[in-house]
């Protein structure tokens, strides 16, 4: 079955929400033909609970809202694993730096993504293969 995924769904025009049931509605109520993820910021969700878009809040099967990691241990194992899943094979950050990135980022993987993505942009150019923690703190301020 296909998926279709919108990414920042919140800034949507309110013609699409409307509309969508509609087009999901021909032949789809007798089988699965796709999935639809309507991915964005928590604004999505009050969106779609408004009145007149009930049909679509109807067809909603789940509803997924992630919550920051603000435990100190789960943080890292987070960080730990993304980094790991792209392929990194040695520690890049000291405890101080997980520390720092949590507290910046208050635990939103998304925000701790970018700082991270900044840091290893400015570690690039210094010839670096680990983020000190000041240029952590250089990549939070330049995203300031």
């Amino acid at each position: 079955m296909p998926v279709w995924i919108i990414d920042e769904a919140q800034n949507l025009p309110p013609e699409f929400f409307r509309d969508l049931p509609a087009f999901l509605n021909f032949a789809f109520d007798t089988r699965d033909v796709m999935a639809v993820w309507l991915i964005g910021h928590p604004t999505l969700a009050q969106t779609l609970e408004r009145a007149p878009y009930a049909a679509l809040a109807g067809r909603i099967q789940v509803r997924v809202q992630l919550k920051p990691v603000l435990e100190r241990e789960r943080f890292a194992l987070l960080i730990q694993h993304s980094l790991k899943s792209a392929g990194c094979t040695s520690t890049l950050l000291s405890d101080s730096g997980l520390e720092i990135l949590r507290q910046a980022s208050k635990g939103l993987p998304r925000h701790a993504g970018r700082i991270l993505r900044t840091a290893m942009r400015l570690a690039v150019p210094r010839g670096l293969n680990h983020l000190p923690d000041d240029l952590l703190q250089l990549a939070i301020e330049e995203l300031r």
